[in-house]
Parts: structure tokens; C-alpha cells; sequence
């Protein structure tokens, strides 16, 4: 099997574990019975995507560069708890948010995965909060008036598929609730080859877009 070959196995079975365990088991704004999952298949099929679609945001004005900012960088800007989950390959650091926008609450949980060092944020996931709920006491709120979470394209909570389809394209696959856009593509990091990988993960409640997932990764 050949170096490229074996990094694009690597890559699609490490991305699965990670977004199974990090987004849908970890520390976020919501109780555990309350939080929205998104569905994932055993593996990912090939990369579709021609080119990265999400590898920064801003949380109240703080500029995050995913596998280039440190959780506790935000956290000392921004506060909360960084609390660890899962072991081996799926080990996960997290540091989550919680705020009001026009169209209701929201939750954000900032990750650092295995292969982040559990150090660098590498993943991020923004979901919408039911009404009524009650935060996750280790997640720090963000006032409204703080600037809220910035994506750097459209994509947005409360959006329909035919709207998340005419931002991002067409999927990779589409999994129960899930879409799926996945991107991989070689470079040369000084001089080394090296595999980047960036997924977008949108679960859909009611038709509308309820939760957004992004992992980014460089395996070298």
C-alpha cells in the first residue's frame, strides 16, 4: 500500500473516531440527555471536496485558527473549564461556550484530539440549544453583546439543506441526519509531504440545520 494510500486510510478512520466520540460524547452547553447528535457511518468514502472549506472562526472576537491556536490561549482570553475525554486515538480536550443570538441559544465546544496534542484546537462544533435548557456548569457564557461565534462563510445554524448544499456544494455522503463534505488534498510542509484534511459536518432537526461540526488535521 502506498505512503499517500495508507495516509488517506489513516485519515478517514482517525477522522470518524474522532468526530464519534468528540462531538457526540464531550463536554458541551447542554446536559448529556439534551444534546443533538450527529451520525456518522463506519468510514468515510473518498474525499470529494476540491478544496478547504472551514480552518478558522471567531468567539467574541477572538480569532481562532484551528491547529494553530492553543486551548488555553482561548481559555485564558476567554475562561471555562478544559476537560478531557475518551483515551487512546479518541482522546479528546475540550473547552465549550454558550451565548444568545437572534434566533435563540447556542452552544460551542473548541477540541483538541490526539493527533492535536490534546494542545491545539483542531475541531470545533456549534449547535443550537433547545429551549429551556440548563448550561453545562464547566462551559463559560458569552454576552450577546461580545460578538458572538464568526464563521468565516455562510454556513449557519437555522439554515435548510437546500441552503447548506448551495454554500458548501454537494456532500460526500449524506448519513441519516447528516451531511457530510469531506476534503483532503497533499502538500509540502518544508519540504515533507504532508496530507491536510478538513471535514463539515451539518446535522439537520425539523429541516433546519441544528448542529455544525469542523475537524481539521495535517498528518505529515
Amino acid at each position: 500500500m502506498s505512503g499517500r494510500v495508507r495516509r488517506t486510510v489513516f485519515f478517514a478512520v482517525t477522522c470518524v473516531a474522532f468526530l464519534q466520540v468528540a462531538y457526540n460524547s464531550r463536554p458541551s452547553g447542554l446536559p448529556e440527555g439534551q444534546r443533538p447528535t450527529l451520525e456518522y457511518p463506519d468510514a468515510l468514502p473518498p474525499a470529494t471536496i476540491p478544496k478547504e472549506m472551514i480552518t478558522t472562526l471567531r468567539v467574541a472576537n477572538v480569532q481562532i485558527v484551528l491547529e494553530k491556536t492553543e486551548l488555553t490561549e482561548v481559555q485564558k482570553r476567554l475562561g471555562g473549564t478544559i476537560v478531557g475525554s475518551g483515551d487512546a486515538s479518541t482522546a479528546n480536550a475540550s473547552l465549550c461556550f454558550y451565548g444568545t443570538d437572534a434566533n435563540g441559544e447556542w452552544a460551542l465546544s473548541l477540541d483538541s484530539s490526539e493527533i492535536g496534542g490534546l494542545r491545539w484546537i483542531d475541531g470545533f462544533k456549534l449547535e443550537r440549544v433547545p429551549a429551556n435548557s440548563k448550561a453545562d456548569r464547566r462551559c463559560r457564557m458569552i454576552p450577546e453583546n461580545a460578538g458572538g461565534v464568526e464563521l468565516p462563510i455562510a454556513l449557519q445554524l437555522g439554515q435548510t439543506e437546500m441552503q447548506v448544499r448551495e454554500i458548501l456544494g454537494k456532500p460526500t455522503l449524506k448519513y441519516r441526519s447528516t451531511l457530510i463534505f469531506y476534503h483532503q488534498h497533499e502538500e509540502k510542509i518544508r519540504t515533507v509531504p504532508c496530507a491536510v484534511l478538513n471535514t463539515v459536518d451539518v446535522g439537520f432537526r425539523n429541516g433546519v440545520a441544528w448542529a455544525i461540526a469542523v475537524f481539521k488535521s495535517t498528518q505529515c
